[in-house]
């Protein structure tokens, strides 16, 4: 046998005696280094046939892919980078986070946070290393709340000696009974903290997160309690908690639970946050997503979900009709878009979440630039409007005021928005909205007297009208003629919910029964609003970096042991 070490103590590969030096280096070469490169260079690009021009492969392969716009996906695609895995983001900007309105380019949503030192969101910030930068840029506002009736205006923060006060002002009467169902809110959100706070995937998922799950139940009224008695049915304080459970929360009016209203209530009592814009929040996400090197791509629409023997492991996309392949699929919109995606192919369970999760309403919101001359004195920086305690909470009857935060270097200039619900029905109509609109500007005048005389602009992302420049504008030079209308865009749904509901706040499972396919939307968790988006991305990132680990089998060890 001819030894592998050459002269001078080399080492030389062994090969047939005839071959020579040279040729046995070229060989090795090949075999080494030229082989698996041109076979890599095969995987990463794709091959086309000639005849069909159809891939042979996936032209690109993720861990994770995230599809849609909403802010639950983005967050959960910002953990998973954050977590080492490969993350593709796509349809983030189906809906844009802005518009334009003549010369200036407004925002469609508010900026607003819950606060950041609950531990649903400061355990995702402190991850991120976003913790330092929201509490300097997402200042808190003091009063973080504020209800205005037709004759009374009471205000509310984190002290409680402050709304005792207000109550006694405002209730003489029966301030006592308001303090104590105030009291009674507070104490049963509290319930729900350290749950929410826990690691744990809500809605649950297997059998020991459901029997934590109903623990807290236990400790919880039942959800046929009426937590705000003995309050009549149109008491103003009972109308003001309705109406900012409707306008904060996921559900629609008719769908509100206690359980709602309180948490409702107690989050935004604790601290209400803002950043100038939705825009602002979304880019802290997307920039940290960039950062762990996950991959960003805008305008590109999927077709279809590709199988291959039987398993799902592909998506089909626009416009360049590439396949992108991913190990698990976040799809972060409605479950009905995703059914209309899979089409023959959704499975029963699918289809029974996506036709028991229907919009019952809708959120209409109109934006507005002021002046800060424009803002009364005294007013907060979110404000629940009711008109009439009797009627229903939709259109102006209840709806709520935002204000935003300045552009750093336009301070004249600050952002409002008005957001009310719309039946499912009218809203269909875009001339029945530009009613709502015009509905929505005289309630203003009621809360805001002065505000069109130093209105910059007005105009909305849903009626398809043209925005309308204020007086203030007009003084600007270059500012005349009419303006083109908007194209409207999709509004928020209000949804109505036939599933069994987790603590009466959770809808939809982020299992979808598509194998690796999870669903991460306001559908989850619509009873804890923009919490329940920060609670939903936190589970299903864990579903997915941190699979459950199946404990040794029993009957395994039984086997060993006879042996």
């Amino acid at each position: 046998m001819r030894s592998a070490w050459g002269r001078r103590g080399q080492f030389q590969p062994p090969g047939p005696p005839c071959q020579p030096q040279s040729q046995r280096f070229v060989t090795t070469f090949c075999t080494a280094f030229a082989l698996p490169f041109a076979a890599t260079c095969l995987l990463t690009h794709s091959t086309l046939l000639p005849e069909t021009g159809n891939p042979l492969v996936d032209t690109n392969y993720f861990d994770v892919v995230v599809y849609g716009s909403e802010l639950t996906g983005l967050i959960s695609a910002s953990l998973l980078g954050r977590r080492g895995l490969r993350v593709l983001l796509c349809g983030h900007d189906t809906v844009p986070a802005t518009f334009q309105a003549g010369p200036y380019t407004l925002a469609r949503e508010p900026g607003t946070l819950p606060p950041p030192d609950s531990e649903p969101v400061a355990r995702i910030l402190r991850e991120l290393g976003h913790s330092q930068i929201v509490r300097r840029r997402a200042p808190q506002a003091q009063p973080s709340l504020q209800f205005v009736f037709p004759n009374h205006r009471v205000e509310f923060s984190s002290s409680v000696e402050a709304v005792l006060a207000e109550l006694v002002r405002e209730f003489p009467e029966d301030h006592g009974t308001v303090e104590a169902i105030l009291a009674r809110l507070r104490s049963t959100s509290a319930i729900l903290d350290p749950l929410l706070g826990s690691d744990m995937t809500l809605p649950p998922q297997g059998f020991w997160e459901r029997r934590d799950v109903s623990r807290v139940q236990a400790q919880l009224p039942s959800s046929q309690a009426d937590l705000l008695a003995p309050l009549g049915p149109y008491h103003l304080m009972r109308a003001g908690i309705a109406a900012l459970g409707a306008l904060a929360s996921g559900f629609s009016p008719a769908d509100l639970g206690s359980l709602v209203q309180a948490r409702a209530y107690d989050v935004t009592r604790r601290g209400f946050h803002r950043l100038a814009t939705e825009a602002d929040l979304r880019t802290l996400f997307l920039d940290k997503l960039s950062t762990f090197s996950g991959e960003i791509r805008e305008h590109v629409v999927p077709t279809e979900l590709v199988w291959r023997r039987g398993n799902l492991n592909g998506l089909r996309v626009r416009p360049r009709n590439e396949t992108i392949g991913f190990g698990r699929l976040i799809w972060a919109s409605s479950a009905s878009s995703l059914v209309a995606l899979a089409g023959s192919e959704t499975p029963r369970r699918l289809r029974e979440i996506a036709s028991a999760i229907r919009p019952a309403c809708f959120r209409y919101t109109l934006c507005l630039l002021v002046r800060p001359e424009a803002l009364p004195e005294g007013m907060g920086a979110r404000v629940i409007a009711v008109k009439d305690p009797a009627k229903p909470n939709l259109e102006e009857n209840a709806f709520s005021i935002t204000v935003g935060l300045p552009p750093p270097r336009q301070q004249s200039q600050i952002p409002v928005w008005l957001e009310c619900l719309v039946s499912a029905s009218a809203s269909e109509s875009l001339g029945y909205l530009s009613v709502v609109r015009a509905r929505l500007r005289e309630e203003l005048m009621r809360i805001m007297p002065f505000h069109d005389q130093h209105l910059l602009v007005v105009a909305s992302p849903h009626d398809g009208l043209p925005p309308e420049l204020g007086p203030a504008a007009r003084a600007e030079p270059g500012e005349h003629g009419r303006l083109p209308g908007i194209p409207p865009t999709p509004m928020t749904p209000a949804l109505s919910c036939d599933l069994q509901r987790v603590l009466g706040l959770g809808g939809a499972p982020h299992t979808t029964g598509l194998k690796n396919v999870f669903l991460a939307s306001n559908e989850n968790l619509p009873g804890l609003g923009r919490e329940g988006q920060f609670v939903s991305a936190w589970g299903v990132a864990r579903l997915i970096a941190e699979p459950t680990q199946h404990r040794p089998s029993r009957k395994r060890e039984i086997l060993i042991e006879e042996i």
